[in-house]
């Protein structure tokens, strides 16, 4: 009976560690907390300083790109356009913790040290192959747009919520007329909206059953991804639907996934024409909740797991490098290796560093 005892605990232990997923570690020449935005190739980083600086490093130079108050954070947006980048900049991360704070945004060409102002606000993205950018202000519940390729072009949509200070909405652009954005009514039921530059009308697509479902929009170049996300307990579902972009109808989806638990999304849809990436909740029946990296084959629709964190909250998109953050460490998901420990182009002597620093 003893021995039995012991082969089961045994066994257990084996099917333990076949379950757990290695990934590689992202490890650069600077410090990885400090590095906000590695080329996929190597040949240029932007990082930060605890005194406030935004540095550009590349081909062994660093120069200095923004300077704000001492411990600023940013934030670095691209896409795999590679035309543009957004740079956020939050002076105040460690003196105002507000999920609605005000980042200061400017624009940058792909690797570049030179920037442009744009406005304030959060959540900053670049739409149809970087030819237009976004950006939410939470105070005024307004999206604002911005041509890069028209001056002066500009517009922005006006929210009805008034009910969840924290709503962040989602947004898409399918070309330069109609765009897409998720909002709520009063009853803070979410719903997906269909805005029409044209004739700046706005016509309600989907409206969720409740309060407790949330809606993500991720769009390449000629698919656009629905997904729908249960928030609460009494309402517990998942799905992910696709719809072709040219000749966009919101009844010609086709349902690629769906689950009975709430995944937390995240859906990162641009990185691979084959594949979506998103945080799917793995909880087997009876056990404790868990939270992990997963794909979705868009050929087959075959799902897969990627990590074995049991609580992953993240998953960043850096140059089409797919970077999972866990426990202070970061990971990457999509290679086998890796590669970013050769980055020789980031290894900057300790004079450099310190003459920087001091400007």
């Amino acid at each position: 009976m003893e021995l039995n005892k012991y082969f089961i605990i045994f066994m257990a232990l084996i099917n333990f560690s076949k379950a757990e997923i290695t990934l590689p570690e992202m490890a650069t020449k600077q410090a990885t907390n400090n590095l906000r935005f590695i080329s996929k190739d190597g040949k240029f980083s932007y990082y930060q300083r605890r005194s406030g600086s935004l540095l550009l490093s590349t081909n062994y130079n660093v120069e200095e790109v923004l300077k704000g108050k001492e411990g600023s954070q940013y934030n670095i947006i691209s896409s795999s356009t590679k035309k543009f980048q957004i740079i956020e900049q939050n002076e105040n991360f460690h003196t105002y913790l507000s999920v609605r704070k005000l980042n200061k945004i400017y624009l940058t060409s792909y690797g570049e040290k030179k920037t442009n102002f744009l406005g304030e606000g959060i959540d900053a993205r670049l739409h149809l192959n970087d030819s237009w950018v976004s950006y939410f202000n939470p105070y005024k519940m307004t999206i604002y747009f911005t041509s890069l390729k028209t001056l002066g072009t500009s517009f922005e949509i006006k929210l009805q919520n008034n009910k969840n200070p924290y709503f962040i909405p989602q947004r898409v652009m399918l070309n330069d007329k109609i765009i897409l954005f998720s909002d709520l009514n009063t009853d803070a039921v979410a719903g997906v909206i269909e805005f029409d530059r044209n004739s700046t009308k706005s016509n309600l697509l989907l409206k969720a059953e409740n309060e407790f479902s949330r809606y993500e929009l991720c769009i390449n170049e000629d698919s656009l991804f629905l997904g729908t996300f249960g928030t609460r307990n009494i309402a517990k579902y998942s799905s992910i639907t696709k719809y072709p972009i040219k000749n966009f109808q919101i009844s010609k989806g086709s349902i690629i996934y769906d689950s009975k638990y709430n995944d937390r999304g995240s859906i990162i849809c641009d990185s691979s024409d084959k594949k979506l990436y998103f945080i799917k909740n793995a909880t087997k029946e009876n056990r404790e909740e868990t939270y992990e990296a997963s794909s979705i084959n868009l050929e087959n629709k075959d799902v897969e797991i990627l990590s074995s964190f049991k609580w992953v909250s993240s998953i960043i998109n850096m140059d089409d490098k797919l970077i999972l953050p866990y426990h202070g460490k970061f990971f990457l998901l999509n290679t086998k290796k890796n590669t970013l420990t050769n980055d020789s182009l980031l290894e900057v002597s300790k004079k450099e560093s310190v003459q920087e620093v001091k400007k």
